[in-house]
């Protein structure tokens, strides 16, 4: 059953406006840090450096402060033009929106921290030495707060829209009483996670042994990270309840997610999901987990994407979800 939603000429995307022009402006700022950071330091101790160890810029200029800006605001440039294409693709999501204002921060403050570090080592010094072994402790310690400050800095994000209509008159639903309770739980499978997995350990494998160079851990850091957050997100737990729709990671028990009532509109069975990318990220189509071929549990949102999730008892889990919606909506209007 296909119930019609908004065309995409009715949809309002007036709930991500708040705050969208703050996050936007810190995305491009914390990327200003790549250049400033150098560029000021450069300035400050640039001449006590060995003469020997002066680079010799495109310019032919063999200054510490001419190399700096060279490099840097190529960088600069080109970070720039990736991070404002991403802000341009997650228009209407402030939550991704919040995201690329921590990791532009962390570009901006953390990649250039092991060169700066290594510069203040040497000012003053009469020749090259090894860097100390507290650098890799205010490299992580840089990292790790430029992504709290970022996330921070971004604010609070606007509300997520809300709905009050019930769900249409052919849609499927469980009847609940006033005081009846009823709980569905679901677990899935991907394989495509599964294969993802695989592919980036054999990246890891394949990249790790070259990563010895200053700030190459930040890199096998990352690499890392999204490993483990893949594979954890093959397998996932989906439960409706009084509560909403929530999706968990047992593996990962502070990943979780909740659909609250309010921000849906009513729920379906698809054959299978539309079109989008869905994860348990946010993307313009939606989020959500699709395993594979076979019927989804989809839910219209408030906001205009979708929450998809397989699993061969989407029937039961559409109707418990109109059921709970027509229930809640009923009493709210009495």
């Amino acid at each position: 059953m296909i119930i019609p939603v908004p065309s995409a000429a009715s949809r309002s995307s007036g709930h991500a406006a708040p705050g969208r022009r703050r996050r936007l402006i810190l995305t491009a700022s914390g990327l200003l840090f790549f250049s400033v950071v150098p560029l000021l330091l450069t300035t400050l101790y640039g001449e006590h450096l060995p003469s020997h160890g002066r680079p010799v810029g495109a310019s032919g200029e063999s200054t510490w402060r001419g190399w700096s800006a060279e490099r840097s605001f190529v960088v600069l440039a080109w970070f720039e033009v990736v991070f404002l294409i991403a802000f341009l693709r997650y228009w209407n999501l402030p939550q991704a929106q919040r995201v690329l204002v921590a990791v532009s921060f962390f570009v901006g403050l953390s990649i250039p921290a092991p060169g700066m570090l290594q510069m203040l080592t040497a000012a003053g010094g009469s020749g090259p030495a090894g860097p100390p072994g507290w650098h890799l402790a205010v490299e992580i310690s840089v990292g790790a707060g430029a992504l709290v400050l970022g996330w921070v800095a971004a604010g609070p994000l606007p509300p997520s829209p809300e709905t009050t209509a019930g769900p249409p008159s052919n849609a499927p639903v469980m009847a609940l009483g006033p005081r009846q309770r009823a709980v569905f739980t679901a677990s899935a499978w991907s394989m495509r996670k599964l294969l993802e997995t695989a592919v980036l350990v054999v990246v890891i494998v394949l990249t790790v042994p070259d990563g010895s160079g200053p700030g190459s851990w930040k890199g096998t850091v990352l690499l890392v990270l999204l490993t483990f957050f893949e594979a954890a997100q093959a397998r996932t737990h989906l439960q409706i309840d009084g509560s909403g729709v929530t999706v968990r990671v047992p593996w990962l028990s502070f990943l979780r997610r909740t659909v609250p009532y309010r921000s849906i509109r009513f729920a379906e069975v698809r054959s299978e999901a539309p079109v989008g990318r869905y994860k348990l990220d946010d993307d313009t189509a939606g989020w959500g987990i699709v395993s594979g071929k076979g019927p989804v549990l989809a839910l219209s949102l408030a906001d205009d994407r979708w929450f998809v999730y397989s699993t061969r008892e989407a029937e039961t889990a559409a109707a418990l979800v109109n059921g709970w919606l027509r229930r809640q909506r009923q009493a709210g209007t009495a």
